[in-house]
């Protein structure tokens, strides 16, 4: 294929921005990663709490709900609408690429980040780790959610499974296939970058599936109650 005819993360999302709420409805998200994900979050009342790569505002909508005063970031302008008709002026929005430096000039400036479902569309993971590091106190938290890199191996069939490598998935938006880049990597690639920037490993989960989710995929749930679905990870600010 051509270079100009690759698909990129932004024109992906370009056409899913739309439609994207059905994403976020689809069992995967709403009975697995984003339950998962949120157990991991410590009490966020009277606590500023960055979403790094909000999307829709899924996690922005659910952390301003538990009293956190929320700085959402995304690079795509469409995804920010749509999150910004969800939490209206509960949160401040902003457009931003979580790979190059924030536009927080202080340092220290958050008590938490969440990421959900955003850093694998990261080559290196310790871009955004770095940044993350430096908006935080010592003991501030991070807590983020990714595929598994186990079912990524599995799934894409890779060659080989210590590479970090660039593949596409395929989503649906409005009837059309959508074809989605993202980055596969092995697990030494998604802790080692957190330690090496600053942080402490505090919980890794490899959830499984609520109950909930058999009631509209029974037979996902048999399989993903003995196979690797998502990574969901909390992590501190070293002292």
């Amino acid at each position: 294929m051509p270079a100009d005819d690759r698909p990129t993360v932004e024109d992906a999302y370009d056409r899913l921005a739309p439609t994207y709420e059905t994403q976020e409805e689809d069992p995967y998200c709403a009975d697995f990663e984003f339950p998962a994900t949120t157990d991991l979050v410590p009490d966020v009342a009277g606590k500023r709490v960055l979403d790094a790569g909000c999307g829709h505002g899924r996690y922005a909508e659910w952390l301003v709900e538990r009293g956190a005063d929320v700085v959402a970031v995304d690079e795509n302008a469409g995804m920010l609408d749509r999150a910004r008709d969800r939490v209206d002026d509960r949160a401040e929005l902003r457009q931003a690429d979580i790979t190059d430096p924030l536009a927080f000039a202080d340092d220290a400036e958050f008590d938490g980040v969440v990421c959900g479902l955003t850093l694998h569309y990261v080559e290196d993971w310790r871009e955004p780790f770095r940044e993350f590091a430096r908006v935080l106190p010592p003991g501030g938290f991070l807590v983020f959610s990714a595929q598994n890199p186990v079912d990524e191996y599995v799934a894409f069939d890779a060659e080989n499974y210590f590479e970090t490598e660039q593949l596409r998935m395929t989503w649906s938006a409005g009837g059309e296939d959508v074809d989605v880049p993202f980055y596969r990597r092995p697990l030494s690639e998604a802790i080692n970058p957190l330690l090496e920037t600053g942080f402490r490993l505090e919980e890794l989960v490899e959830p499984k599936p609520r109950e909930s989710f058999a009631e509209e995929k029974p037979e996902s749930y048999e399989k993903r109650l003995t196979c690797p679905t998502f990574l969901c990870v909390r992590a501190s600010k070293a002292e």
